[in-house]
């Protein structure tokens, strides 16, 4: 390796032909380009602190520039003030710069280990041509043993991290500068050979740096070295400006300095030169910021020792390993494994990782350690859950995990048991079935019964069949217990397979209870299930009835289960009380229907005589009712007018009978609901014997339909009109006339016409002679509206 020597000064004689700054003397071939770069490269100030009349041994002292830029064509320029010029001018300098002869890339020794190398000169050449130095290029003191002795009496060492990350900022991000602020230009050149030496040597090898500037300001290098006197004001804007470590007072920007960068700072300077070695061997090569050479730099400290490794380098190793394992291959998988398994500070997660990476490179050796160690913390880990462990894959890690669990579970609570299957599921292993059976009958049955609603021990039962064989048949010791009836309410049945409860007949029952319970539909259906289920000589007991209906019968579902019982239970005393507590009081309209129709099937049943005695009374009143209605309905639907007017008649006598609540109210509601069925002359009849309290009804509901639905309305109005005609013409229908009177003025006044064309369309569909009257009944009470304005202004 050859490399092109360029001298640049104030000088009498040069390669410009004239005296003044210029090239003293370059090697030949040298092109344009690298001279205007070193040119460049070369302007120097000294420190303001350096004054108009220096002496000697001052301008000796004074910082020298060891400047680096990496390319097109790498140049590395030592530069040094001189003080006079030959013709006696202040301000001289002297730059003495290398350019490898062949090739872009720098292949001589670091660049600042050039610093104070022998082979720099401040001395110009007679002769413009100057000879190719060929390498190796010697060097100067800062070797890295230099460096760690450095380091390690360095105040600024805290700093070492952040300076690392600041500079990779700097030479990938073109981020600020770092400015490096140090008492003189040698501990400058000591803090960028720390640099050059830690930072990943790709990195490095593109770091631009210069040891001095007067003003930082003005350069364009990643890492820019001053001092005291330079132009630069140690203040809030400068640290915001550039990367600014003030290693003379101790200040710094703020920058956050990551695992590697901490990793790379404790490794000093010495260990890192065979640590890269090793980390550029197990990188893939894509490798470009600290972040990317972390795991391989933690594999070859490992490797090394593993001294200073701790759990996040673990974790980052332990991840990469995994990752790359098929391409980093058994050897260095189980060398890298194996060192990280040892660590003092390998965790569970560690562990799984390094499984992961054993079995994707097929080391298998060590990844029946990483699984037992993995199994033996994970058991001992207490918070441990199913969520945190994986698949087993060593034979040799099952068969520990069986036993393990196996141990553990015959002294385990419920809650160990569902945290202790859990994991042996996700880890894949099978305890043995006599300790889950006995688990199940010993510790999950009961806990099941206490604690209804544990859906971890419902997932249990699911997942282990021996130890659902052990828990049901610790539950069956139950039968009709209401526990039961709670616990498949809370969805056991989704644990356990219908065949298995074919031969347990108490947890059968309990589970269609529960499936009723859900579907109130069913009720009905369910009870007569389990009734059939207990046999020949079973019963519906009040437990059962408790557990469907708990908040009693409605008169549909009493109805449909009373009717549908067999003849052998149909006198059973349990129902008596059932029945009883049904609301006898009063009836609304809603439950009429269901009402009338259980009555009816209470008075065919042995039950009816067990009833207390006002209740039987209900039921012989509502017996009599009933029975009057079905002969009125079966008169109506045949067209017997005199057969329906007593038929009637005696519906509505039993009104009057000192019946009792809730006849009463049933019959006021089934006489609401079929008067407005019936034609106008047999319903104005049956109106004038009506009770009062009938007639007021009916008035209300004619209203009701009044202020409907305009096609409900006038169908309303036309049968009430034809209604109050035929009372009218009876001698005893005033009363009945004049209210539906009252309630027509009340509303038809404020119809529309095109409303009481309609009405009168109505009636005269009923009686064409009563559809005249209502032309003269309309022309007297109905006012003809006139004008839009009349028209809209009345709300109506």
């Amino acid at each position: 390796m050859q490399f092109q020597q360029l001298y640049y000064t104030s000088c009498r004689s040069g390669l410009s032909g004239y005296a003044g700054y210029q090239f003293n003397a370059v090697t030949p071939g040298v092109s344009p380009e690298v001279m205007n770069e070193v040119e460049a490269l070369s302007s120097y100030e000294p420190p303001a602190t350096l004054g108009h009349s220096p002496t000697p041994e001052q301008i000796a002292a004074c910082p020298v520039n060891l400047c680096f830029v990496p390319g097109p064509r790498p140049i590395v320029a030592n530069v040094a003030f001189t003080g006079t010029d030959y013709s006696g001018r202040f301000g001289n300098y002297f730059a003495h710069a290398l350019v490898p002869a062949d090739g872009t890339v720098w292949e001589g020794p670091p660049p600042i280990q050039l610093w104070r190398a022998p082979l720099w000169t401040q001395e110009t050449a007679a002769h413009p041509d100057l000879p190719p130095l060929r390498g190796p290029l010697p060097t100067g003191p800062l070797d890295r043993g230099a460096v760690d002795d450095f380091l390690d009496r360095a105040a600024g060492r805290a700093r070492l991290p952040a300076l690392l990350a600041a500079a990779e900022r700097a030479v990938l991000d073109q981020e600020r500068s770092v400015v490096i602020y140090a008492r003189d230009a040698d501990e400058v050149a000591r803090w960028i050979a720390a640099l050059s030496f830690l930072l990943p040597p790709p990195l490095a090898a593109r770091m631009s740096f210069a040891t001095y500037q007067f003003r930082p300001s003005y350069s364009r290098h990643h890492v820019i070295g001053t001092v005291p006197g330079a132009e630069i004001a140690l203040d809030e804007r400068s640290f915001e400006a550039f990367y600014l470590f003030d290693f003379a007072s101790g200040g710094a920007s703020d920058v956050e300095a990551g695992p590697p960068a901490q990793l790379l700072a404790a490794t000093g300077a010495a260990a890192a030169e065979p640590l890269w070695r090793t980390a550029a061997r197990l990188a893939a090569g894509d490798e470009l910021r600290l972040a990317d050479w972390y795991p391989p730099v933690v594999a070859a400290a490992l490797l090394d020792g593993g001294l200073g490794i701790g759990p996040a380098d673990l974790d980052a190793v332990c991840a990469w390993l995994s990752e790359h394992a098929p391409r980093l291959g058994r050897d260095v998988v189980g060398r890298v494994g194996a060192a990280a398994l040892d660590h003092e500070a390998a965790s569970p997660a560690h562990l799984s990782r390094l499984a992961d990476a054993a079995a994707a490179s097929g080391v298998g050796e060590l990844l029946a350690l990483a699984e037992k160690r993995l199994v033996a913390d994970q058991l001992a880990a207490a918070p441990t859950t199913a969520r945190q462990v994986a698949t087993l894959r060593s034979a040799a890690a099952r068969d520990l995990a069986a036993r393990r669990y196996t141990e553990l579970l015959a002294d385990a609570d419920a809650d160990a048991v569902v945290r202790l299957l859990g994991m042996a599921e996700a880890h894949g292993v099978s305890p043995d079935p006599l300790v889950l059976h006995d688990c199940g009958l010993r510790v999950v049955g009961p806990e099941l019964l206490s604690t209804p609603t544990d859906t971890g021990l419902h997932e249990a039962v699911r997942q282990w069949s021996e130890l659902r064989t052990g828990a049901l048949e610790h539950l069956g010791r139950f039968p009709g217990d209401s526990r039961l009836f709670a616990l498949f309410d809370a969805g056991f049945e989704r644990a356990v397979p219908a065949d298995e409860l074919a031969g347990m007949p108490s947890l059968l029952q309990a589970r269609l209870v529960a499936r009723a319970r859900r579907h109130p539909e069913r009720r009905v259906d369910t009870a007569l299930e389990v009734l059939s289920m207990r046999g020949p000589s079973g019963r519906i007991d009040n437990a059962l009835l408790l557990a469907l209906w708990p908040d009693g019968w409605s008169f549909d579902d009493a109805r449909a289960l009373l009717a549908r019982l067999p003849e052998r239970c149909a006198g059973d005393s349990v129902f008596v009380p059932w029945v009883e507590r049904l609301p006898h009081e009063r009836l609304t309209p809603g439950d009429a229907d269901a009402y009338g129709a259980l009555c009816d099937t209470l008075a065919e049943l042995p039950l009816a005589a067990m009833l207390k005695t006002g209740l039987r009374d209900r039921l012989k009143a509502m017996t009599t009712i009933r029975e009057a209605e079905r002969r009125f309905a079966e008169a109506v639907r045949k067209r017997r007018d005199a057969e329906s007017l007593a038929a009637g008649e005696a519906l509505l006598a039993a009104y009057d009978a000192p019946v009792v609540e809730p006849a009463r109210d049933y019959l006021r509601i089934r006489l609401a609901a079929l008067l407005p069925t019936l034609p106008h002359d047999l319903r104005a009849a049956l109106l004038v014997r009506a009770p009062d309290e009938v007639v007021r009804d009916h008035l209300a509901q004619v209203e009701r339909g009044l202020d409907g639905d305009e096609a409900a309305a006038v169908a309303v109005a036309g049968a009430a009109f034809t209604t109050l005609c035929a009372a009218a013409r009876r001698k005893d229908g005033k009363k009945v006339a004049d209210g539906l009177q009252a309630v027509l003025l009340h509303r038809l006044p404020d119809w529309r016409k095109r409303r009481l064309n309609a009405v009168e369309r109505e009636v005269r569909r009923r009686s064409v002679r009563m559809a005249e009257e209502f032309k003269r009944w309309r022309s007297r009470h109905c006012r003809p509206r006139r004008g839009w304005l009349a028209v809209w202004s009345k709300p109506h």
